[in-house]
C-alpha cells in the first residue's frame, strides 16, 4: 500500500514538472537587429511570421516582417534559419541586414564601345573611354559620374561633305572630339538588387576639330572671287565647341562584388554649337542620340 501511494505521488510529481514544461514552454524569435523576442510563434509565411508573446498567450497576435528575423529557436529546439542570416554582416553600415552582400559606392569603368549620332547626320562617331561613378547616399539610390570620352569622326561627318571639287580629290584626313559629361544618375532600386535601371541627367561639352570648310555638294561653298568668277576653298582645321543637356537610360549589373557591367543610351540637345562658324554654312542645333557599353570595378565603402 505504501508502494503504491509512492507511485501515485511520483506520477503526480511528473505530470506536474510536464504541465509546467508546457506552460513555459516558448519560441524564441532572434531579430536582426540583436534583439530577442520571447513568443509563441503560430504561422510562417512567405513574408511575415505571426506570433503571440509568450508572456500574453491569450493576448493580441503580432506580425513581424521575415527579412527582420536572423533565426527562431522553437520551443522543440528546432531551429529556422533566414535566408542570408551572417552575425557579421547584420550590423553593415548599408542597413541591409546582412541579407545581402555589401557592393562598393565607386565605379571605375572602361567604354570600349560608344557611337554618337546626330538627327543631321552631321554627327556619326564611334568612341571609346572611361568613366567614374560615386555612389552618394547610404542605399546607393543616386550618384555623380563623371565619363570622358574620345570620339573619332567618320566620312559621313562634316554635313556629309565631298571629296571632289572641281576635279581635286580633298582628303579630311583624321579628326577626334573629347567629349566631357558630368551628371547625376538616380536608381529606383536600392542597391542590394543586382541588376539596376537608372535614369540621369547630364551636362555634356564637345571639344573638337573639322575641316576649315564643309563642302557641299549641292551648292559648293566656299570663298568666291569676282574677279575670277571661281571659288577657293578654305584648308586647315578649326576648332569647335559644342555643349547642351541630356538624358540618359542605364541597365547596371553587379556580375560579383567587384565586376560591373552597363549599357546606356542617351539623348542630347545641343544649347550651343559653333561646328558652323567657320562660314560654310548655317547649322541650327540638332538633337543626337549616344550608346554605349562598359565594363569596370567596383570596390570601396
Amino acid at each position: 500500500m505504501k508502494l503504491n501511494e509512492i507511485f501515485k505521488a511520483s506520477l503526480l510529481t511528473l505530470f506536474i514538472t510536464l504541465f509546467g514544461l508546457t506552460v513555459h514552454a516558448q519560441d524564441k524569435i532572434y531579430k536582426r537587429d540583436g534583439s530577442i523576442i520571447n513568443a509563441k510563434v503560430k504561422s510562417v509565411g512567405e513574408k511575415t511570421v505571426i506570433y503571440k508573446r509568450s508572456d500574453n498567450p491569450d493576448g493580441p497576435e503580432y506580425t513581424i516582417l521575415e527579412s527582420d528575423i536572423a533565426k527562431i529557436v522553437y520551443a522543440s529546439g528546432q531551429t529556422d534559419t533566414f535566408e542570408g542570416f551572417d552575425k557579421g554582416a547584420a550590423k553593415n553600415k548599408d542597413g541591409n541586414n546582412g541579407k545581402h552582400p555589401k557592393y562598393g559606392k565607386n565605379i571605375f569603368a572602361v567604354t570600349p564601345a560608344a557611337y554618337t549620332a546626330s538627327a543631321d547626320g552631321t554627327i556619326n562617331d564611334v568612341a571609346i573611354g572611361i568613366s567614374y561613378e560615386r555612389l552618394l547616399d547610404k542605399h546607393g539610390r543616386i550618384g555623380f559620374i563623371m565619363p570622358v570620352m574620345l570620339a573619332f569622326s567618320s566620312g559621313k561627318d562634316y554635313n556629309n561633305s565631298i571629296v571632289n571639287v572641281n576635279g581635286a580629290n580633298i582628303t579630311y584626313g583624321h579628326y577626334t572630339t573629347a567629349y566631357l559629361m558630368p551628371g547625376i544618375k538616380f536608381y529606383p532600386a536600392p542597391d542590394r538588387v543586382k541588376v539596376r535601371y537608372s535614369i540621369g541627367a547630364s551636362f555634356f561639352c564637345f571639344l573638337g576639330s573639322e575641316p576649315a570648310a564643309v563642302y557641299d555638294a549641292n551648292s559648293a561653298t566656299g570663298n568666291y572671287n569676282p574677279a575670277t568668277g571661281t571659288y577657293t576653298y578654305a584648308s586647315g582645321t578649326y576648332h569647335y565647341t559644342m555643349y547642351g543637356l541630356m538624358l540618359s537610360n542605364s541597365v547596371n549589373i553587379v556580375a560579383t562584388k567587384h565586376l560591373f557591367m552597363g549599357i546606356d543610351l542617351g539623348a542630347g540637345v545641343p544649347v550651343s554649337d559653333n561646328r558652323y562658324a567657320n562660314g560654310s554654312s548655317i547649322g541650327i542645333p540638332v538633337p543626337f542620340i549616344q550608346f554605349g557599353f562598359k565594363v569596370g570595378y567596383r570596390y570601396g565603402a
